[in-house]
């Protein structure tokens, strides 16, 4: 085994480890009755072999899907959500449930935050303008939502809902975008190195077997040539007695 082998074979020992350590907390086949929402769709979600492939395509489809929904005001039932769009779009289920996750109970504040701010810039871009959202009109939007008493709040809080929807539309597509082309490069990177070890593997095979048959040839030529060089000396032998004996028999005519 060369050096250059070796070193790739590490490499994709570590990759093969990380990869395991990150996903331990998400959902696999084997755990997915742990999970209060994705439960329910465990035995269904078992038999698709979609939900479960880290190629290219289905996890772009869950990076782009999973982070755009993070961002939504849609909290309390994402999960729900994501396991529907996993099916939908034929996705990787455990990147777009994880995903779920940047959306907590200390997070969800300041990101559906940042995405009112962000929709309010993107609606002012077409002209439309939204006023800023105080502290105090965020502290009564958070009463009301969670005591649901809205009253007369109603339709301030579907304003603000959908400019929250926006801006979390936008954010997420960004995070999605950064996300998606570092997973293309890590993917090319990891399927040229894995090429480059098959390569070398057949490589090696190749010349194992070169050898191997010259050994064989060898092997099986050297009883043949023992035998011919034993059938020559023979030959050279029988040739030599013939010829004395026929001059030994014409010398005794002669005499």
């Amino acid at each position: 085994m060369t050096a250059e082998e070796q070193e790739l074979l590490a490499q994709r020992s570590v990759r093969i480890a990380r990869t395991k350590r990150l996903l331990r907390w998400l959902p696999r086949k084997a755990n997915l009755h742990r999970y209060p929402v994705v439960k329910w769709f465990a035995a269904a979600a078992r038999q698709r072999g979609y939900l479960w492939s880290f190629r290219v395509r289905p996890v772009v489809a869950s990076l782009y899907a999973g982070s755009i929904l993070s961002f939504m005001p849609l909290y309390g039932i994402q999960a729900l959500a994501a396991v529907l769009l996993s099916f939908a779009l034929r996705a990787n289920l455990a990147v777009m449930v994880g995903l779920q996750l940047i959306t907590n109970p200390f997070t969800v504040v300041p990101a559906y935050y940042a995405g009112y701010q962000v929709g309010r810039v993107m609606l002012s871009l077409v002209g439309v303008e939204v006023n800023n959202l105080n502290r105090a009109q965020l502290e009564i939007l958070l009463n009301n939502m969670f005591s649901g008493k809205w009253g007369s709040n109603v339709s301030y809080f579907f304003g603000v809902w959908g400019v929250t929807m926006l801006g979390g539309f936008m954010i997420g597509l960004f995070v999605a975008t950064i996300c998606s082309w570092i997973y293309r490069f890590a993917a090319m990177e990891f399927a040229r190195n894995y090429e480059r070890l098959r390569e070398i593997q057949r490589h090696r095979m190749a010349g194992r077997e070169t050898t191997s048959g010259s050994a064989q040839r060898k092997m099986s030529e050297g009883p043949n040539q023992a035998a011919g060089e034993a059938y020559d000396t023979r030959t050279a032998s029988g040739g030599d007695g013939a010829g004395t004996q026929s001059s030994s028999t014409e010398s005794s005519k002669a005499g």
